[in-house]
């Protein structure tokens, strides 16, 4: 959505369903041409060559039927507009014949939507471009689009080919809003925390280092075999766990686990699976260190055998 006569390519014209209603009433005449000098027998060759030259600037588009709205500018201004266009920004067709273009753009965008379109232009860029318009009520809609340079009605101009993406990056927002979320729900978790896929690790919080030793990216990809004492082990709990997450959501147990130093330690391991069902194995695991708790279990374990044993002395 560009000032025209930023560069001029060789004529070009271009037909598409929507055309400005003299051109399709010049099409009837038995001489019309832009420049009124062509007879019937040459027009309708002209329409095949506008057929084909519509065919090669869509070929590039990636999705197909997708740019539906399309507009032209000449001396900054639009001179013609479809209705999938104008309804793109809350307007008819014929309100926005004669609006200077730029004024549609959100002021921040205008320069990189400026030199984008420039780009497009010189052959420099073939990959649409998004920036964000201002509605007719105000609100704020993103808009992909490509354009090229034509010849309108005899003199320069822009053709632009466009969609409505407000939704798509809207929805796009959402998720990384989500994942931020998550990033910090993990990040706050006291305890390790690992996603596994087939007993192999996708997902770990930082929390995995204070309890195994391990940095988190050191811990992605590899197999949750590095997490335990030995292969038997390893093998021990795969097949306790599974077997209880066939059967119920989530599962809990103490395990001996194994730090990256390899000093032994207890866990308590806490598992869900992802999902109704164990399709690819997709597990959430949590690990607590209670080697400590289970130390002072023992101890007070022995020191209540003891004190029972010297109660049973003294009343003999």
């Amino acid at each position: 959505m560009v000032d025209q006569g930023l560069v001029c390519a060789n004529e070009v014209w271009y037909l598409t369903k929507g055309l400005p209603s003299d051109t399709h009433d010049q099409g009837k005449k038995s001489t019309m041409s832009p420049r009124g000098d062509m007879n019937m027998e040459s027009d309708n060759k002209k329409r095949d060559e506008f057929s084909t030259v519509l065919s090669e600037l869509r070929s590039g588009l990636p999705e197909e039927g997708s740019y539906d709205s399309v507009y032209v500018v000449q001396n900054g201004k639009f001179c013609f507009v479809n209705p999938h266009f104008a309804e793109a920004g809350g307007y008819t067709d014929k309100e926005m014949l004669g609006m200077e273009s730029v004024s549609l753009i959100l002021p921040e965008d205008r320069k990189k939507a400026r030199e984008n379109a420039t780009k497009m232009l010189k052959g420099e860029r073939t990959m649409p471009y998004a920036f964000r318009i201002i509605a007719k009520d105000g609100s704020v809609k993103w808009i992909q689009e490509t354009v090229h340079a034509i010849t309108y009605k005899g003199k320069r101009a822009v053709l632009g080919n466009s969609m409505d993406i407000t939704a798509q990056r809207e929805a796009t927002a959402k998720l990384e809003e989500l994942q931020a979320l998550q990033n910090s729900i993990l990040d706050a978790l006291p305890i390790a925390m690992m996603g596994m896929r087939a007993r192999r690790i996708v997902l770990a919080n930082p929390a995995v280092e204070a309890v195994f030793g391990w940095k988190p990216e050191e811990l992605i990809g590899r197999s949750t075999r590095v997490l335990y004492r030995s292969d038997e082990d390893h093998e021990k709990i795969g097949k306790t766990v599974y077997r209880a997450l066939q059967r119920q959501r989530t599962f809990k147990m103490e395990f001996p686990c194994r730090r990256k130093g390899g000093k032994n330690i207890i866990c308590l391991v806490s598992v869900a699976r992802v999902g109704e069902s164990l399709q690819d194995n997709r597990i959430i695991a949590t690990y607590e260190d209670i080697t400590e708790r289970k130390r002072a279990e023992k101890a007070l374990e022995e020191s209540e055998r003891t004190l029972k044993a010297l109660l049973r002395t003294y009343q003999k």
